[in-house]
């Protein structure tokens, strides 16, 4: 069992009031996939950076992950590697912005890349994130999951940044078009407020995308509780894990990492198990929403954007061990 994460690997900058300035990995994607590594999964990242200095830090830094990269062939790879800034001002209020030159093969078809997927055999797909937002990368992006979708469960994350919103409309349009694709999306509540409104309710979106055609979809609250809306009954409240919050990068990264991992421990991944995903019982749709929130709070209880191993998740609940 294999999953597949399409999305970007770029730089994070954070530049302070006092001039000082920090850089490293980043990425929400790259962080996924990162994730399923630490939780023993075979995962591929297909993804974009540039054969500049800041690539060469994302190269070493996935190599030491053990994460194999899915690339475009070094000739067509001109682009500098993107960059996400966020600028503290001294009163505390933070500005982002994000130079995106991501891009990716445009179809998973070639002679090389089509051999590649029949011996990953990807049984999960995840993708979200900037990647699903910017072109000429958006469109491939979709071309991918329409290639993969009769042999994988799809689960995507919106994770709509603030500085990718131009046109709410048309950013809802592009959202809810990958939505009819997936089999789970699993999206904040900021991402609900972005796209719909401040004051918009989490379940009728909820229902309104489980119309378009997935099995669950879930809206994680931050630090408290997350809501799952299976297709069928009523939605299930997994409450938050009591931990002192340190930093909260990277916590949706790891719950949407721990959600992927633990439908493939109950053998629901792959488009075969479609129709059982659909009939999901609630005690596992509560051992899910629980497993994935506790990664989502390991990570939050330390510094940097730093994911769960699995020993770390059994060490918190020995039940996790098994299942």
């Amino acid at each position: 069992m294999s999953t597949l994460v399409i999305g970007e690997a770029l730089i994070d900058e954070v530049a302070f009031a006092d001039g000082s300035c920090l850089r490293g990995p980043g990425g929400s994607m790259l962080n996924v996939a990162i994730g399923l590594r630490r939780l023993g999964r075979t995962v591929r990242l297909v993804t974009d950076f540039g054969l500049d200095p800041d690539g060469e830090i994302l190269a070493e830094y996935t190599a030491s992950n053990g994460l194999e990269l899915w690339l475009r062939a070094d000739a067509e790879r001109t682009n500098p590697t993107s960059v996400s800034r966020t600028v503290i001002g001294e009163d505390g209020v933070s500005s982002q912005s994000l130079t995106f030159t991501w891009d990716i093969q445009d179809i998973p078809e070639s002679g090389a890349c089509k051999l590649d997927l029949q011996v990953l055999a990807p049984t999960c797909l995840a993708f979200g994130s900037a990647a699903c937002h910017v072109e000429p990368g958006a469109s491939k992006v979709r071309n991918w999951v329409s290639h993969l979708r009769d042999s994988a469960t799809i689960v995507y994350d919106p994770n709509v940044s603030a500085c990718l919103i131009d046109d709410r409309a048309n950013a809802r349009d592009r959202v809810e078009d990958f939505v009819a694709l997936a089999d789970i999306v699993k999206a904040s509540d900021e991402d609900v407020a972005r796209l719909y409104g401040a004051r918009a309710d989490s379940g009728d979106i909820a229902a309104g995308w489980l119309s378009l055609g997935p099995s669950l979809v879930i809206v994680t609250r931050g630090t408290a509780d997350t809501l799952l809306y299976p297709r069928s009954g009523s939605p299930i409240r997994i409450p938050s894990q009591q931990v002192d919050v340190i930093d909260t990068a990277g916590a949706g990264d790891s719950f949407f990492a721990a959600l992927i991992d633990g439908l493939t421990r109950i053998s629901l991944d792959g488009a075969a198990h479609r129709d059982n995903l659909n009939d999901i019982s609630r005690t596992h749709l509560q051992s899910l929403g629980a497993y994935a929130s506790t990664a989502a709070s390991l990570t939050a209880s330390r510094r940097g954007a730093v994911p769960p191993t699995r020993e770390e998740l059994a060490a918190v609940n020995g039940r996790y061990r098994a299942m």
